[in-house]
């Protein structure tokens, strides 16, 4: 028997990370836990495997600012996560 496929778009249980003023794309990937370096989190990013609310992001220096609803960041297909003010 097949499992039921879970969707939908942000859960309560997913991690979140305060953004403060703003935070640097691979630095917040290495705080959440998705990458074990910010080296690796660049290398994520060159592969496109990093997505913001769903669009793929492709500049390891891009600086995330808060915004009033929090944005869904994503390491490939399972990893997910809310950055918030």
């Amino acid at each position: 028997m097949a499992k039921p496929r879970r969707t939908g778009g942000a859960g309560e249980d997913l991690p979140t990370l305060s953004l403060g003023e703003g935070m640097n794309i691979t630095h917040a990937l290495t705080a959440l836990g998705f990458t074990p370096s910010n080296k690796e989190a660049k290398r994520k990013i060159a592969e496109g495997a990093v997505r913001l609310d769903d669009v793929a992001v492709n500049d390891a220096a891009m600086i995330v600012t808060p915004h009033d609803q929090p944005l869904k960041l994503s390491l490939g297909k399972k990893r997910h996560a809310l950055l918030t003010r």
